[in-house]
């Protein structure tokens, strides 16, 4: 049935200003018609009619890089992120174990801890966790998501001794004075040990919490979500789960360098596409190339102010060699797909534009430049970066709450300067990139509203005022979650602005964030999320 959308504030994303009085949904889920409200009619023979009472509706948002398929820990993990210290991450666990009744042939994992915000000021050890329990394994999961800490019966199962060196691009901790594991992992190189691990013991039914994983991006407006690391189990069983019907919003898959990506792609060569099977695609492939800048692993060009070992030369590390890396790149550049890169800290930034520059030289591909690759994060990427990767097209998808949620501790590590212009949106708007904005999903909720508000006010949460030259206006902070998500998809002629002809995807809020003060855009709320003319998620 045809709808008609009237009485409402409509911002179509097309120009700062543009609006119009009604908008017309066709029976085949697109936008039929856009204007006035007397031509509305006309065209809308047998429409329902929807009276927005005054409500602001903005296209559909655009997640462009999270996990949704890391949503799995908000259901069954014990959650450590309001923990302050080593004591309340053990009476955390504790009570998950005894809530869930988990025995020694079960797992227990924690998520969102963060020892910038423990009394302790450090990384918990085996011995802190074993304090919950030696039987059952336990192991945590840094808020990053780019450190860990398992109990002594998590090593044991995974096999890590004094004997076990560390992996190219990771580490384990060790006791002092000592090659025994301490219990700490740091980067994907350890940590996949232990998901690999936990996994198989936590029983997830995965099915029958699928709706409820996409529950978190539909509440706040995202009509197109990422699995941006996709593991093989999860490749195939979104397929599945496409051709079951069980997709509520797009979801874009990119399975992950070390992991089968070839297999992945192979398996599932009809999904392979810029067309959506079920509301599902592969969009690309994905590596990463550094760390957390608030763990301190991104790789930098300039040293980290001192930490507790008073080191004054420390620049952390990158996870491949530039040989490694320029294989992966040429590989996705030679095969036609787009390349999606972790990178944090500007050393990394580095590695992938000139990896990738390397590629585009060697590569054979004739369409090679129209791929749009994109680097993830960005977080400390210098202006001649962004410059830099406007000449080869590549687009920066910028975490740009960690200006709220981490800011304090980036001018801790880096100083006032450099710490007070992490997320630099300015200078990516000054060299003409088409900036996304992004919420890792599951590091933090998909409040891409929250993400509009971090780069318009650069306020940490401490208080403290970052880098005012750095802020941008609300309108181009929109665009990061709409026209310009879907431009880094690829798919600009059909999402990211209301228009005659695109998908009627939808984000029906209380207020215009264009017509608020600019320090209460985070306040707005979703009230209905409309996907392809479906309502898939309404405010109670």
């Amino acid at each position: 049935m045809k709808t008609l959308y009237y009485n409402g504030d409509f911002v179509p994303m097309t120009q700062e200003d543009a609006t119009f009085e009604a908008l017309l949904v066709a029976d085949d889920g697109t936008i039929a018609f856009t204007g006035s409200l007397d031509e509305a009619r006309c065209r809308a023979a047998g429409a329902q009619e929807i009276d927005l009472e005054g409500k602001a509706v903005l296209p559909g948002f655009i997640d462009p890089h999270s996990h949704l398929t890391g949503t799995t820990q908000y259901i069954s993990t014990a959650s450590l992120s309001d923990c302050t210290s080593f004591d309340d991450i053990v009476d955390a666990l504790t009570a998950f174990i005894e809530k869930r009744g988990i025995t020694a042939e079960g797992v227990v994992m924690g998520t969102g801890y963060d020892q910038n915000f423990l009394v302790e000021g450090q990384h918990p050890t085996k011995d802190v966790l074993d304090r919950a329990s030696r039987e059952i394994p336990i192991f945590i999961v840094h808020a990053s998501g780019h450190m860990g800490v398992a109990n002594s019966r998590s090593l044991e199962l995974v096999g890590v001794t004094a004997e076990t060196p560390d992996p190219e691009g990771g580490l384990y901790g060790r006791v002092e004075g000592t090659t025994e594991p301490n219990g700490y992992a740091e980067e994907p190189a350890t940590l996949f040990n232990f998901y690999a691990m936990c996994q198989p013991r936590m029983n997830l039914d995965v099915p029958a919490m699928f709706g409820e994983m996409q529950d978190y991006y539909v509440e706040n407006g995202v009509t197109t979500a990422q699995d941006g690391a996709t593991q093989p189990d999860f490749a195939d069983m979104m397929a599945a789960f496409a051709r079951a019907g069980k997709m509520k919003l797009d979801i874009v898959g990119y399975p992950m360098d070390g992991h089968g990506v070839e297999g992945m792609l192979e398996r599932n060569a009809d999904f392979d596409s810029q067309d959506y099977i079920g509301h599902f695609r592969l969009g690309g492939i994905k590596m990463f190339l550094d760390g957390s800048p608030q763990g301190r692993t991104a790789w930098m060009t300039e040293p980290y102010e001192p930490g507790e070992d008073g080191a004054t030369d420390y620049v952390a590390y990158g996870t491949m060699t530039d040989d490694e890396a320029y294989a992966f790149i040429r590989s996705g550049i030679d095969t036609n797909h787009q390349v999606l890169c972790h990178c944090n800290g500007d050393a990394a930034g580095d590695q992938l534009i000139a990896q990738y520059k390397r590629a585009l030289e060697d590569s054979p591909n004739p369409d090679k430049h129209k791929l749009r690759p994109v680097m993830i994060h960005c977080q400390t990427i210098r202006r001649d970066q962004y410059q830099a990767m406007a000449e080869i097209g590549m687009i920066p998808s910028m975490f740009t709450s960690h200006i709220w949620y981490w800011g304090d501790i980036h001018l801790k590590n880096f100083g006032p300067v450099r710490g007070g212009r992490i997320s630099a949106v300015r200078d990516a708007l000054d060299a003409g990139l088409p900036f996304t904005f992004h919420t890792d999903v599951p590091v933090i909720a998909p409040k891409m509203l929250e993400t509009v508000w971090c780069a318009v006010n650069r306020v940490t949460k401490g208080g403290a005022q970052l880098d005012e030259d750095q802020k941008i206006d609300v309108f181009n902070g929109l665009k990061a979650i709409t026209i310009n998500g879907a431009y880094q998809y690829g798919e600009e002629d059909r999402k990211g602005t209301l228009e005659a002809g695109k998908l009627a995807d939808l984000a029906i809020l209380d207020a215009n964030p264009l017509k608020v003060d600019p320090m209460d855009i985070r306040s707005i709320n979703v009230l209905e999320t409309v996907k392809e003319g479906e309502s898939v998620y309404r405010r109670a």
